[in-house]
């Protein structure tokens, strides 16, 4: 168990920015920072992240929280994991107190995994330098790959001895449990009653698979043999770290790179990564041999508007990979495509090149998706007007994936070029094309609506719904949250008609105008804090925003955090370059204050007359005078609070 002040000591030195950054590119404006949410998928960044108050904030999907609270929904760690993890970002030690057998038990899997794949990372390594059998064998094939010893050391390149159960024994001998062990993919385990364990990996080199921050969350393993009945790659299986549909090599020593240039290199395998990083090009990822996945795409486009597919000279191959493209085009990225020579493929052309000649090729050669796709597919058509129709329409298909419609009207206009066909032609078949995206949208064989109203039907409008107070009660509470303990200047008028002023906190003073009327709010989550604050600061304490956005009642935290984060900030552009001074809410905040809580009490009494009007329709006639009474009463304390906020009553 982690002690408290450890824990504290943690939370103290977490940077959230820094934290986020891991995973997301971030991007500074004013005094927050800006990326592409990672809990759901958007075009337009609407993820922003507060350094002065600690937390992040969604206005697209909502998500909010702390350095803590995105660990625990991002990589999907405990509470514990994530206070781990952040210990080992900022390098403090965690003093625990002893476990019981229990506890020990309670180790979650995730946790247990992510040890083993980090101790089987720096054993492998280890091998790999430090062994006999691991410099003939592995560390001389890396050479022979070309890799220099630098390379091999920054992509933590390793080895597994060929004979023998090493590892297994090596791991056992540790203390790890084998189940878990084969959860890890390097071990399997004899199908007998012995369930004797022997290395998956063995005789293999293995390729650690990275996650964001840098841990190893599975491998890849290559035979060094030449015998073609044996699969020339294994990789570890899915787990609770690994999710290989979500991951990409090499991202880890790539995402500061596409962050810096905006695009991604994308290639098939380890070495071309690894070769072409060597040749001086660091932002690539590879596929690692898969299908390109939608989760992949969207993992990329968090750092970088465009991708870059590196093919090989095999027509075949790029044929079956045109799916890659569509799905990049989907999420709305740029595509560029970039082939290499007949029999050269990224790995083989980085080795036989320099870094200048392999950043010009990759520069001169990258081709505009729709170019490359209309090249490849129309090569084989010839005079064939079925073939070349069948092209068409499977160009046609890409294009319409392109979700900015100025862009995809300028890739049909390019695309009647390219094909020497009508432009009308190519808008018709889009426009079935995207009719069908639409039915399959709504889930069905729906016709896509395409008759209008009759101009004289109006369609029926929603009924607003009545916040009642609501509103008036969220931003006295943001106001509290935001400068309660501001201090300010109070105006008071004495009994000669002269003004004195007293100091006193945004806080205590909206606490004295509520206590005026004897209001407390209605909405029982903003009441909640309310009341907790006022308690807190009655009792002398220091309140501070901490306290709400990283409180353990999800609800408070969540509602704290929305008041806080502003969705729009003023640029201090207005004022440095422009010399255009706009008044802060900050610096009026008496004014701000007393108008809040005048537009409050205004509100309330609008709800009582409407409740006095609503008992005249019940009332006897005894009680009607009564009642007529305080209506007028009420009406005109609306009256004298209309003329403090400057709305207009309309009797």
């Amino acid at each position: 168990m982690i002690q408290p002040h450890a824990i504290q000591q943690v939370k103290d030195a977490a940077r959230v920015e820094e934290v986020v950054g891991e995973f997301v590119a971030l991007k500074r404006k004013g005094p927050r920072y800006l990326g592409l949410c990672p809990f759901h998928n958007e075009k337009t960044p609407s993820f922003n992240v507060s350094p002065n108050l600690g937390i992040f904030k969604c206005f697209g999907c909502g998500e909010s929280g702390d350095s803590i609270t995105f660990l625990q929904k991002h990589e999907h760690l405990s509470y514990v994991e994530a206070i781990r993890w952040l210990a080992k970002r900022y390098h403090i030690e965690l003093p625990e107190e002893e476990r019981t057998p229990e506890q020990e038990v309670e180790q979650s899997e995730r946790e247990a995994l992510s040890v083993i794949q980090q101790w089987a990372l720096t054993w492998s390594v280890d091998q790999l330098w430090n062994t006999d059998e691991g410099r003939r064998i592995g560390l001389s094939y890396f050479h022979e790959r070309g890799f220099s010893d630098a390379t091999i050391k920054a992509f933590q390149l390793g080895y597994v001895p060929e004979f023998g159960n090493a590892f297994a024994t090596a791991a056992l001998a540790h203390g790890f449990d084998a189940e878990l062990l084969e959860k890890a993919g390097w071990i399997k385990r004899r199908e007998d009653a012995t369930r004797t364990p022997w290395d998956f990996f063995a005789g293999r080199v293995t390729f650690p698979v990275l996650g964001l921050s840098g841990q190893p969350i599975a491998f890849g393993a290559r035979t060094l043999k030449s015998d073609k009945k044996l699969p020339k790659y294994f990789n570890s299986p899915e787990s609770l770290l690994y999710i290989k549909s979500r991951s990409l090599y090499g991202i880890y020593q790539a995402k500061k790179a596409i962050v810096e240039q905006q695009l991604c290199y994308l290639v098939e395998g380890y070495t071309d990564v690894i070769s072409l990083h060597q040749a001086g090009i660091h932002n690539v990822v590879a596929s690692s041999g898969t299908s390109l996945t939608e989760d992949q795409v969207r993992l990329i486009k968090r750092y970088a508007p465009t991708v870059s597919i590196l093919y090989d000279g095999d027509a075949a191959g790029m044929k079956a990979s045109l799916r890659g493209i569509d799905l990049i085009l989907k999420e709305g990225l740029n595509v560029k495509v970039v082939t290499f020579p007949e029999g050269e493929d990224p790995d083989s052309f980085a080795k036989s090149h320099s870094s200048s000649e392999v950043l010009d090729h990759l520069t001169r050669n990258a081709q505009d998706f729709l170019v490359f796709k209309a090249g490849l597919l129309m090569q084989d058509v010839g005079d064939d007007p079925v073939k070349k129709a069948a092209a068409i329409h499977d160009i046609v298909e890409s294009v319409a994936l392109v979700p900015d419609l100025v862009l995809r009207s300028l890739y049909v206009q390019q695309c009647s070029r390219l094909l020497q066909i009508n432009e009308q032609a190519l808008i018709s078949e889009m426009n079935k094309v995207l009719r069908r995206q639409y039915r399959k949208q709504l889930g069905g064989d729906q016709p896509v609506p395409e008759e209008m109203l009759a101009p004289d039907v109006a369609p029926v409008q929603p009924t607003l719904e009545d916040l009642g107070t609501t509103p008036q009660e969220r931003d006295l509470l943001r106001m509290l949250l935001s400068y309660g303990h501001e201090r300010i200047n109070v105006p008071f008028q004495e009994e000669d008609g002269t003004t004195t002023h007293e100091e006193t906190s945004v806080a205590e003073l909206m606490f004295e105008l509520l206590a005026l009327d004897d209001i407390l709010f209605d909405e029982p989550l903003f009441r909640e804090i309310y009341l907790d604050y006022r308690h807190s600061s009655n009792l002398g304490q220091q309140v501070d925003t901490t306290r709400y956005v990283a409180h353990e009642n999800d609800q408070w935290r969540s509602a704290a955090i929305d008041l806080l984060t502003e969705k729009h900030v003023l640029s201090p552009n207005w004022k440095e370059r422009h010399k255009i001074h706009v008044k802060r809410e900050s610096e009026t905040l008496y004014d701000a204050l007393e108008e809040a809580v005048d537009i409050l009490k205004e509100r309330r009494v609008d709800r009582m007359i409407k409740e006095r009007q609503e008992q005249l329709k019940a009332v006897t006639e005894e009680d009607l005078m009564i009642t007529l009474k305080e209506i007028m009463r009420l009406s005109e304390a609306k009256k004298k609070l209309a003329k403090k906020t400057g709305r207009v009553v309309v009797a």
